[in-house]
């Protein structure tokens, strides 16, 4: 059985944006493809561990309100090659 879900997630991640923010002094990440997908921590780990808990949260909702998510249709049919 293949794990579409974890590996949309990992894309999700790779494409992620992480930058520092000097006021706050702490990590911030979003996902472009995912408005909305925004996280913020202490270290870039912290940060990446919570967006992945975002966007789990986001395939929830999206799903539950029958949204289509981005480029998952593609990653689908590119695994099952």
């Amino acid at each position: 059985m293949k794990l579409y879900i974890a590996q949309y997630i990992e894309n999700l991640l790779r494409k992620a944006e992480y930058e520092y923010d000097e006021k706050t002094k702490s990590w911030c990440a979003s996902v472009k493809d995912l408005p909305g997908a925004y996280a913020q921590a202490d270290t870039v780990e912290g940060v990446r561990e919570q967006l992945a808990e975002v966007i789990e949260d986001y395939i929830l909702v999206s799903l539950q309100e029958k949204h289509p998510l981005p480029g998952f249709k593609k990653l689908r049919a590119k695994m099952h090659v």
